[in-house]
């Protein structure tokens, strides 16, 4: 059984064409990123930033308790 010549030609110029597509759109797409998203997201707040979170350095022994509470109602909820 034979594959004509115009048939792989065929073949080969769609693959070279979905290729061509697929790089093409890989680069507008990592282009657009680029422009569009922060390029550090853990950068300190600039303006009128709030602290969310009060981290405790304390050399005291600290309630296990309520870190406990708080993990079950992470597991519990996801949030």
């Amino acid at each position: 059984m034979r594959i004509p010549y115009r048939r792989m030609m065929e073949a080969l110029r769609f693959l070279l064409l979905f290729v061509t597509c697929t790089l093409l759109s890989y680069g507008i797409i990592t282009l657009l990123s680029d422009k569009l998203l922060p390029s550090n997201p853990y950068d300190e707040p600039r303006g009128n930033a709030v602290k969310v979170v009060k981290l405790v350095n304390s050399p005291e022994t600290q309630d296990l308790d309520g870190y406990l509470t708080r993990l079950q109602l992470f597991y519990v909820t996801g949030e």
